[in-house]
């Protein structure tokens, strides 16, 4: 979590510690860094309006059709689907209406409806069950972001990871695959 409050601004990097790109990240413009960032938070924040408001929170697009795309992607029309549709609904302070998994699946249709070239996915699939994880792992590759980056403590999420980096005292100790990370038995 610390890797991606440096990566959006929330700590000061100190000077070439952090490239994005092949760029300095305390070089790059807070607001053009922030822009090319979608992040996905551990903790839900939800306003007392509709999903659809909550999922384009921040974004004056007024493309429904874009939160329609980013809500599948999360997986939210299994069991919210009439609320997105409800214009009128409006959700409770906080989302205290709502599960953990279905807090977490708005956030995370906020972050795909950014479509931002980075996706940061930050420990976002801890309160959902392992049938919901495995259907927006398999969406995940449609999701237009270059590069995604995710911390999760569950093993069948890091599992699929085309990369895996291993931090030790905040500097990488190792990297590969799972399977090449347990050939190294590190």
């Amino acid at each position: 979590s610390t890797l991606f409050k440096l990566l959006i601004g929330l700590q000061q990097s100190p000077a070439k510690a952090i490239y994005f790109g092949n760029q300095d990240i305390s070089d790059i413009p807070l607001s053009k860094l922030r822009n090319s960032i979608a992040y996905v938070p551990t903790q839900s924040y939800l306003l007392s309006t509709t999903i659809e408001d909550n999922i384009k929170f921040g974004k004056n697009l007024p493309m429904h059709e874009s939160v329609e795309v980013a809500a599948k992607k999360a997986d939210l029309y299994r069991d919210l689907g009439n609320l997105l549709d409800n214009d009128l609904h409006t959700l409770a302070e906080e989302g205290h209406d709502l599960s953990g998994g279905q807090k977490q699946r708005i956030n995370m249709a906020r972050g795909f409806y950014k479509n931002a070239p980075y996706l940061l996915l930050d420990d976002c699939f801890s309160a959902l069950d392992a049938v919901t994880v495995n259907t927006i792992l398999e969406t995940l590759h449609t999701v237009n972001a270059q590069t995604i980056l995710c911390i999760s403590q569950r093993l069948e999420v890091i599992e699929k990871a085309d990369k895996i980096l291993v931090f030790d005292e905040g500097r990488i100790v190792e990297e590969g695959t799972h399977e090449e990370l347990l050939a190294k038995k590190g």
